[in-house]
């Protein structure tokens, strides 16, 4: 072990204390280390290939086209063309931001050998009188001292992060641990403000396949995408069914089918052919066989919740996900979907996934985590055990950073990361959805994020924020509401609920909500936003991970459930069933009206009385459905009880 790095300080002997976090000797993993030496060891042949290249070179172009291979756009110096040379760098810049955001890995590499070639030309153009000899010094040189001074400055990053790491390594061994159990337990009833909020999410989910009326159509490739409101708002419907009417189907299951089927739209997912064709190399469109784990792995969570919660396997269908684009479809069902997951996983060496080509997001590995623990539960595969240990390790060693924090990104072929990314709002982010696949890095992370970087100061949220924490993900708006909404849903996972209250409360003074056709909504949060803060209103305490990890219950599985209801007249509060009986607490959605409910799995030419309807009695039918009327005005609650 490095001499200036602590040993790792004795676990707390209070088992209600203390998280262990063992502060690394080294920057990286084996398998990242691995990545790095060969990306320096190109690098540096490359670099040698250009210098060679240069001292044998004896024509102006020659030499151009030499320092051109160096550096990007390094040829410019020689031929004496500042404007092509910062044009270059602009434009390389651009391409890098494009590789980042859309895995093309064709554009940079063109843009570099395009200028270099361009330079030859140019140098030759203007003759060996009107070149820049001394730019075959001064270039190598000025490319060698910024090799020098990135590794000095890697080299001081990483004690400066061993320094922090120590730092929390002392007070995680002593900070209280998170218990977070829900303070009720069962389904909770929704108030007025929930179900208007619910409408929103509702009004979006019921519309037709191919209406985006409420969505942000801005570009399908990064964090705005229409993907992510499709699966945060399906993820909205699904918290709110098992957290609050477990026992209602309906409109509400009807709305989180019809966004899973979005998704299969190709609007949604076309962008996959091009990241395909500029980041594989490939022509193959299937959008999971190979990496894409931003489609797969949320869809796979929606999939397996509605599943879970609902006891409905429509996904389970070979064709129920007919991926088209063009006269090809690639049908792919709930149990493809996680059988290509785990495929990927299992033959990353890093275990986590890309999902753009090269890039590999931390957090929506967490989600492709989810989507087989959903699958092991609910179709008896054995998917997570064979990775448990392998996912752990590499993401202690190859994504937690030396101070302790997840890193939100990495490059699956090069190795290195943006540590721009690594920020309150990633962490926040991971916390949440990692909680159901390892509840102790989860929690210290999460007292980590609300040690250091959230805190309340006079009722209002001060979160620390920097870079792309300042924007609204799901519309790249300037400001903080986006990132109090991810930190909210964070803080309701951990069952921090007065943290949940002060953004609560925040979001309702800044964000500009309104209610429009019995719809609340943020007008100053994107949809995706919106959806996240959500998220954090319909979970209860470890809310996200009892969706993974448990679901709602045998007894409400082989129970009553209420699923005709008209929507929006039928606004339902609770619905609940012990097995036998239903539960139900029900508002108007239209200001008061007799409606016809319907519900279904009862015990066929069983009868069965009913308190608080029209109709006191009913008996159900061969199918084991039956209906009654019921007046609603102002809140009404209704009990199904059968008759013994």
């Amino acid at each position: 072990m490095s001499a200036d790095v602590a040993a790792p300080a004795p676990a707390s002997p209070d088992p209600e204390l203390g998280y262990e976090f063992v502060v690394p000797d080294k920057p990286n993993g084996p398998v990242v280390t691995r990545l790095l030496k060969r990306t320096y060891t190109g690098a540096a042949i490359g670099a040698g290939l250009a210098l060679w290249s240069l001292r044998r070179a004896r024509t102006a172009p020659g030499k151009a086209r030499a320092l051109g291979a160096l550096a990007p756009g390094a040829g410019y110096v020689y031929s004496r063309n500042p404007g092509r040379l910062l044009a270059t760098a602009a434009t390389f810049g651009a391409t890098l931001v494009g590789w980042f955001g859309t895995g093309n890995i064709i554009a940079p590499p063109a843009v570099w050998a395009a200028a270099a070639v361009d330079a030859g030309r140019r140098a030759r153009a203007k003759g060996p009188d009107r070149v820049s000899e001394r730019a075959a010094v001064s270039v190598p040189v000025a490319v060698g001292a910024a090799a020098l001074v990135g590794a000095a400055a890697r080299r001081q990053a990483f004690r400066n992060a061993q320094r922090r790491g120590r730092t929390r390594a002392e007070y995680l061994r002593t900070a209280p641990r998170i218990d977070p159990r829900p303070t009720t337990h069962g389904p909770t009833e929704h108030s007025e403000e929930d179900l208007a909020t619910l409408r929103a999410f509702l009004d979006r989910g019921l519309a037709p396949l191919d209406d985006w009326t409420g969505y942000d159509d801005i570009e399908q490739f990064q964090t705005s995408s229409l993907r992510y409101q499709l699966f945060m708002s399906q993820w909205v419907l699904n918290l709110a069914q098992l957290h609050h009417t477990p026992s209602f189907h309906g409109y509400l299951s009807a709305a989180q089918r019809r966004l899973i089927d979005k998704v299969t739209q190709p609007k949604v997912w076309r962008y996959w052919a091009l990241e395909q064709a500029w980041g594989n190399f490939s022509i193959d469109w299937d959008p999971m066989k190979k990496d894409n784990i931003m489609l797969s792995g949320y869809l796979g969570v929606g999939i397996g919740a509605y599943e879970s919660t609902t006891g409905d396997t429509h996904y389970r269908a070979a064709d129920a996900l007919p991926f088209r684009l063009g006269k090809r479809t690639w049908p792919y069902s709930h149990d493809r979907l996680a059988e290509a997951v785990h495929r990927n996983m299992a033959a990353s060496d890093l275990t986590l996934y890309p999902c753009e080509p090269n890039w590999v997001y931390s957090m929506c590995n967490m989600s492709g985590m989810s989507t087989l623990l959903l699958s092991d539960r609910l179709h008896g595969t054995n998917y997570v055990e064979p990775l448990r240990a392998d996912f752990r390790r590499r993401v202690s060693e190859e994504f937690v950073t030396p101070d302790g924090r997840i890193t939100a990104i990495r490059s699956s072929r090069l190795g290195f990361t943006i540590p721009a990314l690594t920020s309150m709002t990633a962490d926040s982010s991971a916390v949440t959805m990692l909680h159901a696949f390892d509840t102790d890095l989860a929690r210290r992370s999460w007292t980590i994020v609300r040690r250091e970087f959230v805190d309340i100061v006079d009722g209002i949220p001060r979160l620390a924020l920097r870079g792309w924490d300042a924007i609204d993900v799901g519309n790249y708006r300037k400001g903080d509401l986006g990132a109090a909404a991810i930190t909210k849903w964070a803080a309701a996972e951990m069952g921090d609920t007065e943290l949940v209250s002060v953004i609560e409360r925040y979001l309702d003074d800044n964000g500009q909500p309104t209610v429009e056709n019995g719809a609340r909504w943020y007008q100053g949060l994107s949809t995706q936003a919106n959806a996240v803060a959500g998220l954090g209103r319909y979970s209860p305490p470890s809310g996200y991970r009892d969706m993974i990890v448990r679901g709602p219950g045998a007894e409400v599985l082989r129970g009553p459930v209420l699923d005709g209801a008209d929507y929006p007249a039928v606004q339902v509060a609770l619905a609940v069933s012990d097995g036998d009986d239903l539960r139900l607490v029900l508002r108007s959605g239209i200001g008061g009206s007799r409606e016809t409910l319907v519900v279904s799995r009862l015990i066929p030419g069983s009868s069965y009385t009913i308190s608080g309807a029209v109709d006191t009695s009913i008996v159900a039918d061969d199918r084991g459905e039956a209906s009654f009327a019921v007046d609603l005005d102002g809140r009404t609650e209704i009990h199904v009880r059968p008759n013994r």
